[in-house]
């Protein structure tokens, strides 16, 4: 039996610091996930990767009128020698 993890998709650093600041947005994002206004700063602040589901990125690409491909912060891969 085997397993696949997925990771976890980041919002850029810019994006976090975009929620943290917008009370609208806040307001936006506590209502979609059904929190306060308070702990989406929270979540901001440790950069969680709930703002990186579906719905709640719709939300933001809609409120930063942006396309959801650029808030998202693509995960650099690691070139090894074997």
């Amino acid at each position: 039996m085997s397993t696949t993890t997925t990771k976890k998709k980041q919002l850029k650093d810019e994006i976090y610091t975009i929620i943290r600041n917008d009370i609208p947005l806040r307001e936006k994002i506590a209502a979609q996930l059904s929190i306060q206004v308070q702990s989406v700063y929270l979540l901001a602040v440790r950069k969680s990767t709930k703002f990186s589901l579906p719905f709640v990125l719709d939300v933001i690409a809609e409120h930063l009128r942006k396309p959801k491909e650029q808030l998202i912060d693509e995960p650099k891969e690691e070139l090894t020698d074997v």
